[in-house]
């Protein structure tokens, strides 16, 4: 019989740490990069590639810095995406094997389109895609574990004999019938005939006076029977079994901790944007003014290098404001719409905090502590105590 509790491959165990530290590592490097955007060392980067490439004149160091940037965010995006794929896969999930695969055959396609240097990591991709695929990977996601394909020898000699057949249980002629109690003093069964003292041979005696002792069928308690209330001792002070005890109805702790963190966070951004946004709504002109002169936009030319003006820039940072904000908003109420025990509420949660991990990764390096955050959140309420208190609603 298949075990369906089988251990985790040590092939799939390879696969998701290979994947997971090299989707960091590509994170950790998109976010230095983005972090260091706008400097001279990265536009002279760009002009010497341009200059060295197939593509020489037909992109502007503007428009590829803009191409760059925006490969670099969804790299960045896929990276994390690819983290928390490979977790949940250790965690023997099937959509996120598939979803796992897909991101390990496109990383390889795109390191060996880059030339030689991404030969190695190419190969990286489609040793994960190997080990996931595999007979014991597969076995193992099918609830099933991997048996060895050896045939076992024939045992030599004679087959053993059989056992002699035992002989059948004849029923006592002397031994009278059980019967139940209800049917002891029924009218229905007849008495047997009581043979008279006369006809015995010898004088006439009256019967000895029968001696107590056991009944002749004594009713065996029921399995059946119910347990004591729940924290009363049972019979003789005994505490009653533990497939006696009640569904935990407690909330677990880590979903607690889930929802107060996705809340505070989640207040926390929805009260800077939200006053982004107003201040915007108040004074258009104030505020494109207080934009331009913050010292990282004054300092890296951003505004001239995306082809703006201030009020531009102000009004899509009001537009970009308002959708941060929204976001926060359901965020915190997805979380807190958790407590009513809602499975569905677990999925929008989900759905919701991928989408803010997405926005976290574009708006690096500020958004790194929020994109721990959310992978931590996401972590705590698909938990195995979590999702049993999920499933005991239903």
């Amino acid at each position: 019989m298949a075990n369906a509790t089988g251990a985790r491959p040590q092939k799939v165990t390879m696969a998701c740490l290979a994947a997971g530290l090299a989707s960091a590592i590509v994170l950790v490097s998109v976010v230095a990069t983005l972090s260091d955007w706008g400097s001279t060392e990265v536009r002279k980067q760009i002009e010497e590639a341009l200059a060295s490439g197939p593509v020489d004149g037909a992109l502007s160091i503007d428009q590829a810095l803009t191409w760059l940037r925006i490969a670099l965010m969804v790299a960045g995006a896929l990276s994390a995406a690819a983290i928390v794929l490979a977790i949940w896969t250790a965690k023997r999930h099937r959509g996120a094997r598939i979803g796992l695969t897909v991101l390990a055959a496109l990383s390889s396609l795109a390191f060996v389109v880059a030339g030689t240097a991404g030969i190695v990591p190419g190969l990286l991709g489609v040793i994960v895609v190997v080990f996931l695929w595999g007979a014991e990977a597969r076995a193992w996601f099918a609830g099933e574990t991997a048996t060895p394909s050896r045939r076992q020898p024939a045992p030599s000699g004679p087959p053993p004999a059989a056992p002699p057949p035992e002989p059948p249980v004849e029923a006592s002629p002397t031994a009278p019938p059980i019967l139940p109690p209800d049917a002891q003093g029924s009218a229905d069964v007849p008495a047997p005939a009581s043979r008279p003292y006369a006809s015995a041979p010898g004088p006439v005696t009256a019967p000895a006076p029968s001696q107590p002792g056991p009944p002749p069928y004594q009713q065996q308690p029921s399995y059946g029977h119910q347990p004591p209330p729940y924290g009363q001792p049972g019979p003789y002070g005994q505490q009653p079994p533990a497939y006696w005890q009640p569904v935990a109805l407690v909330r677990p702790r880590r979903l607690t901790t889930a929802v107060v963190i996705a809340t505070v966070l989640s207040g926390l951004v929805a009260l800077v944007f939200g006053a982004n946004a107003l201040l915007y709504l108040v004074s258009p002109s104030e505020y494109a003014s207080l934009i331009a002169e913050q010292p990282m936009i004054r300092d890296s030319d951003v505004l001239s290098q995306a082809g703006m003006s201030s009020g531009e820039f102000a009004r899509m940072m009001f537009w970009l404001s308002l959708a941060l904000g929204l976001l926060a908003v359901v965020g915190a109420v997805s979380a807190l719409a958790m407590l009513s025990r809602q499975p569905a509420t677990r999925i929008v949660f989900t759905v919701v905090t991928g989408i803010a991990m997405v926005m976290s990764v574009l708006t690096a390096p500020l958004g790194l502590v929020w994109l721990a955050a959310e992978i931590g959140c996401v972590v705590l309420v698909w938990r195995r105590d979590v999702s049993a208190w999920f499933a005991a609603r239903r």
